[in-house]
């Protein structure tokens, strides 16, 4: 699925945070996430991102530094660093476009049960949610393949869903996308709305 917009966004009246997906073919996915998922995905996509994305896929040293022997707090740095780049030239401007008539998964959002993360190579992430629910003997699911970016966007709408949750998840802060303003969502169409900067 090549991503056009993504939404992340906490609702109270269903005490779950609503991923919103649709992509430049016009195809749309909605899946909740509840609190118990969330506690355990939190720290998992942070932790591969630190582990596997925090150096730049080409990144080369002068030889003073071994990229690869950097400690956990290091790759932290980076990994943070990453992060406000890949929002700084994301749009949050763009509403999501909500009219996709095309949802593969069904009209109801997928209640995900189970996540996988797999780092692959040249700095991708693959994210693999699933339903299987008890009562239920069909499972759905579906795959996304991320890159560093995109990876590093979804862990900031992440972490404003669950700032908004206050399901007390996150350490005590989380540093703002922009000064005083709430982001849930993000368009990464090849022609939408990047920020100026003025020096």
């Amino acid at each position: 699925m090549d991503i056009r917009q993504l939404s992340i966004h906490y609702h109270d009246e269903q005490d779950r945070i609503l991923f919103r997906i649709n992509s430049s073919t016009g195809e749309e996915i909605h899946l909740w996430l509840t609190r118990r998922m969330a506690i355990r995905l939190w720290p998992l996509i942070n932790q591969v991102a630190n582990d596997h994305l925090a150096i730049p896929v080409g990144a080369r040293t002068d030889g003073s530094v071994d990229l690869t022997a950097l400690s956990p707090h290091s790759r932290a740095v980076l990994a943070h660093a990453r992060q406000e780049e890949a929002v700084q030239n994301a749009d949050f401007s763009t509403p999501y476009q909500d009219t996709s008539t095309r949802r593969p998964l069904g009209d109801a959002p997928l209640l995900v049960t189970e996540v996988n993360l797999t780092p692959k190579p040249e700095g991708v992430m693959q994210m693999h949610f699933r339903e299987q629910l008890e009562d239920d003997a069909t499972t759905r699911g579906f795959q996304l393949e991320l890159q560093a970016d995109l990876v590093f966007a979804v862990i900031r709408l992440l972490g404003k869903a669950l700032e908004q949750s206050q399901w007390n998840i996150l350490p005590v802060s989380i540093a703002p996308v922009v000064a005083s303003e709430a982001v849930d969502e993000m368009d990464f169409a090849p022609d939408a709305a990047r920020p100026t900067y003025l020096n």
